[in-house]
């Protein structure tokens, strides 16, 4: 048996194994679904009493904001309510002529803490470069080399599987470790 025969047989049975959880996934995923669908509209009513109580909560605190002087929030049945000062935006009409005016009129120090220089490689671009014009330029481009492909050509399902199938080598990883 040559070389690609035993590759070959190696990824019938992977996809074997794979179909049959593929087959399992499936079954989960339509358990899940009926579940799903049995406690939807008593989520969806429940959701909507949440938002009602929440509404009237929000209502009251700011009737009462007076309450809420010192201290300025309390815990109540294991929920925080209360009143707390907002960061704010900031907002500027033209950001060139803020960053002038904070230049002019601010020392130097200041101005190197309000305003952001900031020079990069732009590392996607790099790549289309020749390689003689990155040796020049003292850039490397490194891990670029082959690595084996096992990936499906079918479904969502295949999705969730791979994802399974990285966190099982991962938690191997771990284990390992």
């Amino acid at each position: 048996m040559n070389m690609m025969q035993e590759i070959e047989q190696f990824a019938a049975i992977y996809a074997t194994e794979r179909d049959a959880l593929a087959a399992l996934v499936t079954d989960m995923n339509d358990a899940i679904e009926k579940v799903k669908r049995a406690r939807l509209a008593a989520i969806k009513q429940a959701v909507q009493k949440a938002r009602q109580a929440q509404a009237d909560l929000k209502a009251a605190i700011e009737d009462g904001k007076s309450l809420f002087d010192k201290p300025r929030t309390r815990v109540l049945h294991g929920v925080k309510v209360g009143l707390t000062k907002q960061r704010g935006s900031v907002e500027f009409d033209n950001e060139e002529k803020v960053i002038a005016r904070i230049r002019a009129q601010l020392p130097e120090d200041q101005v190197e803490l309000l305003v952001r220089v900031k020079e990069s490689i732009y590392k996607q671009a790099v790549y289309d470069l020749k390689a003689a014009d990155l040796k020049r330029l003292g850039i490397r481009i490194t891990a670029d080399c082959d690595a084996v492909v096992i990936k499906s050509v079918d479904s969502d399902v295949d999705k969730l599987i791979s994802a399974l199938l990285a966190e099982d080598a991962q938690d191997a990883i771990e284990v390992a470790a």
